[in-house]
């Protein structure tokens, strides 16, 4: 693994070692959370990860066994794109490289470790890369009560960026996303807005327990409308530097370790579209409130997004 020697101390550390705390993003899916975490992975105390998926499974055997949380929910072919993420993120820390060669490895290792809690992989990754503040997402993580508990009563004193997009151009991407495994577009379209909807109410309720300072709110669009000013206020946040050519690393998206779809071509880990061209872009104005008609979602569904969307900032 390579990474540029940090000049400024992070100031937020787990009792009892000196690894920095851990950034986690919180939000649904097509949320713009790939181009996020890209973006801060620029920054030279900062290490992205992919998506580790150890919030949502208990153990390492409910990630990778034939059978447990992953194989109950997901066909073979789907799961070996979900677990790219974490198998390029062991193999890219132990050995530098993502190669099949090290990726196999990687996922060797995991199955070696069947009995470890899901999350002690993290764990382990952190201190791979300490003094590095690690800073992971996974839309998975928010996707049920327990998944988004198990984060917090983990990392207690971790950072949190509630990174919110418009609930329209959010579920738009979400349809156009999933109709290979949802066929019947009026399921493609309540189960998109259900995901918004239950996603962002469900990290405003849990961040809404914690200290102020331990997160923060961002929208996407501001994010990626104006990535400079935005990831300055990120920075101020984290107590991290924001000179110039810092900033100006940061919107290299590009370099990221895990952009792109690794040597072979067939690792994931994040947004696939993204990751086939992670180059930073703008993103038009989502527009106003309204829902399509065609997607055949009832009023009382409407009002509430609607709501909730004005309290989020829309």
């Amino acid at each position: 693994m390579t990474a540029i020697e940090p000049t400024h101390q992070p100031v937020q550390t787990r009792p009892g070692t000196t690894r920095p705390e851990p950034v986690f993003i919180l939000s649904p899916p097509r949320s713009f959370s790939t181009v996020t975490l890209a973006l801060l992975s620029g920054h030279p105390q900062i290490y992205g990860f992919p998506e580790m998926l150890v919030f949502t499974n208990e153990t390492v055997g409910d990630l990778v066994g034939e059978k447990g949380t992953e194989a109950d929910r997901f066909p073979p072919e789907y799961r070996r794109t979900r677990l790219s993420g974490v198998c390029r993120a062991i193999a890219q820390a132990h050995e530098g490289v993502q190669t099949d060669e090290a990726v196999a490895r990687a996922r060797a290792w995991l199955s070696s470790r069947t009995e470890w809690r899901a999350v002690s992989v993290l764990d382990h990754l952190l201190h791979q890369i300490s003094p590095l503040v690690g800073v992971e997402k996974s839309p998975d993580t928010i996707s049920s009560d327990e998944s988004l508990a198990r984060c917090l009563q983990h990392y207690p004193n971790a950072r949190y960026i509630h990174l919110t997009r418009h609930p329209v151009t959010t579920q738009r991407s979400m349809q156009e996303q999933n109709p290979r495994y949802l066929t019947n577009k009026r399921v493609r379209a309540v189960g998109a807005a259900s995901s918004w909807y239950l996603g962002h109410r469900r990290i405003r309720e849990a961040l809404s327990q914690l200290p102020d300072d331990q997160w923060i709110r961002v929208r996407g669009e501001d994010l990626l409308g104006a990535p400079e000013s935005g990831l300055r206020r990120i920075l101020e946040w984290l107590d991290l530097s924001a000179t110039d050519d810092v900033i100006s690393q940061m919107l290299r998206t590009e370099q990221w370790n895990f952009a792109g779809n690794g040597p072979s071509g067939n690792l994931y880990g994040g947004d696939p579209k993204f990751l086939t061209d992670p180059r930073l872009r703008s993103i038009p104005d989502p527009g106003p409130v309204e829902f399509d008609p065609a997607w055949g979602l009832i009023d009382e569904m409407h009002e509430r997004m609607k709501s909730l969307a004005f309290e989020l900032g829309y």
